[in-house]
This record gives structure tokens, sequence and C-alpha cells, in this order.
């Protein structure tokens, strides 16, 4: 990883663990332990910084899809691909600083739209997946519930194993209509 993820990082964390708030070019220097010299070099204010840290996690999102979809074949494959990306994520607690990121879009335009932009071309993506509808909407629903619940709670290991096992059998489900 270098600086600028690793700062990247850093705004997430602290985003996540004390709020939007706090995250200060000066106090991301602190927590980075470099100057805010440092932090400037990489990102010249605030605002690009939030648009670069919600940029990055996009990518690393869809790089992570696209990395299941090269294993799938089938029916509902980019909906299996969302699916099992999302428990990627909820099982890596680096990974879960996205909501941090999430939280960010909401307070900075630029990201917002952003965030809307690739909310609509996943959204064709679901719309072209083969298979029913129905279940594809199922499935994105429930992923994006996930992502609501390890906003506002944390999964111990059992429930986070109990939430697996209904997501798998849904997928096993439906990798058994092909």
């Amino acid at each position: 990883m270098n600086k600028k993820q690793e700062l990247l990082q850093h705004a997430a964390t602290i985003i996540q663990e004390e709020g939007m708030q706090k995250l200060t070019m000066d106090y991301l220097a602190k927590k980075a332990n470099i100057t805010k010299g440092g932090v400037l070099y990489h990102f010249n204010n605030k605002d690009t910084l939030i648009q670069k840290m919600n940029e990055m996690a996009i990518a690393d999102f869809e790089q992570s899809i696209e990395h299941h979809i090269s294993k799938l074949s089938g029916n509902y494959v980019f909906t299996r691909a969302y699916v099992l990306t999302t428990l990627d994520y909820l099982r890596q607690s680096s990974n879960a600083q996205l909501t941090a990121v999430l939280i960010s879009s909401q307070e900075d335009k630029n990201s917002l739209r952003l965030w809307q932009k690739v909310v609509q071309q996943w959204s064709a993506r679901f719309a072209q997946d083969q298979g029913d509808p129905d279940e594809i909407l199922k499935l994105r629903l429930m992923s994006d519930g996930l992502w609501f619940t390890i906003m506002y709670e944390e999964a111990d290991t059992a429930q986070m194993a109990h939430i697996e096992r209904i997501i798998f059998d849904m997928l096993n489900s439906l990798a058994q209509e092909e």
C-alpha cells in the first residue's frame, strides 16, 4: 500500500471511529504520523481527499466484483458476484471502513454524484443479469441491507455465520436453477 492509499485508509478510519466532523487535514496528519504538508502533497484539500477516498472504495469494490465474475458462469453472474463481494467486505474488518466512505458521500456533493452514477451502472448490470428479476432484486436488497447492518450494528461471529448461511443457501439455490 502506498502512502496515498495509507492516508485514505486513515481518513476512513477517522470517519468510522470518530465521525466526519473530526476529519481535518491536521488531524489526518497527526493520525498518519506525518506533517500536514505531507498530507497536502497528496491531497490539496479535504474535498479532494474525500473524493479520492470514495473513488478508491468504488474501484476496490468493482475489482472484487470482476474477480468473482471471472469465476462464475450461468445465470445471476453479476448478482452473485455483487453478493459475494459484499460478504468479502463484511468478513474483513479493514474493508468495513467502506461504511465510512458511504457516510462521507452524504457530506460531499461530488462523492454523492459519483456513487449515484456507479449505482446506476450497477442497476443496469442487475437488469441485464440472466435469471429471475425478483430473485435478483431479493439478493440485491439483502446485500444492500447488510451494509446498513454493519453501519449501525456489530455482528458477532455467530450472527455473521448465520447471515452467511442464509445468503449461501440462496446463492446455491440459484446456481441449481441453471
